[in-house]
C-alpha cells in the first residue's frame, strides 16, 4: 500500500456525476453546499481532492471515493430579490463551480473536522486494485 495523502473531502456529491468523472476523466461540478463552498477557500488550481456521495456527517475510515486534481475554479456571490406587494426580500447564497480531472480511487483512513465553518481533511490511501472479500 501507498503512502497517506491529507485531503480535503467535497461531500455529498451523486453517485451518477462521480460515475461519469471516473469514465470522462474530466468534469464540471458545480457546488452550492456551505461546507463544500467554503472548502475553496482552501484550495486552488493543481490541487488534489477527495470526491464521495456522502454527507459530512457520514464520512469514516474504509468508504471509497474519488481522488481528483483541480484544472480549473471560480466562487460566486449571487443576489436573489423576490417579493409580493409590498414585501420584498434580498438574499445572497455562494456557489463554486470547478472542473475536475479523475486521478484514482481512494479509501479513507482518518477523518479530521476543525470547526463548523473549516474543510473536512481526510486521510487517504490510494486504492491500486480492489480486492475481494
Amino acid at each position: 500500500m501507498g503512502d497517506y495523502m491529507r485531503l480535503i473531502a467535497l461531500t455529498g456529491l451523486s453517485k451518477e456525476a462521480l460515475n461519469e468523472l471516473s469514465r470522462r476523466h474530466v468534469r464540471s461540478f458545480e457546488f452550492h453546499s456551505a461546507n463544500n463552498v467554503l472548502a475553496f477557500s482552501e484550495l486552488d488550481v493543481g490541487d488534489t481532492v477527495f470526491l464521495i456521495d456522502v454527507p459530512p456527517s457520514d464520512l469514516m475510515p474504509g468508504i471509497c471515493g474519488s481522488i481528483a486534481t483541480i484544472k480549473a475554479f471560480d466562487t460566486r456571490m449571487q443576489h436573489v430579490f423576490y417579493g409580493s406587494g409590498s414585501y420584498s426580500e434580498e438574499m445572497e447564497t455562494m456557489s463554486a463551480r470547478a472542473q475536475l480531472i479523475y486521478k484514482s480511487i481512494g479509501k479513507i483512513k482518518g477523518v479530521e473536522r476543525v470547526d463548523l465553518y473549516e474543510p473536512i481533511y481526510v486521510d487517504i490511501i490510494e486504492v491500486q486494485f480492489y480486492e475481494a472479500r
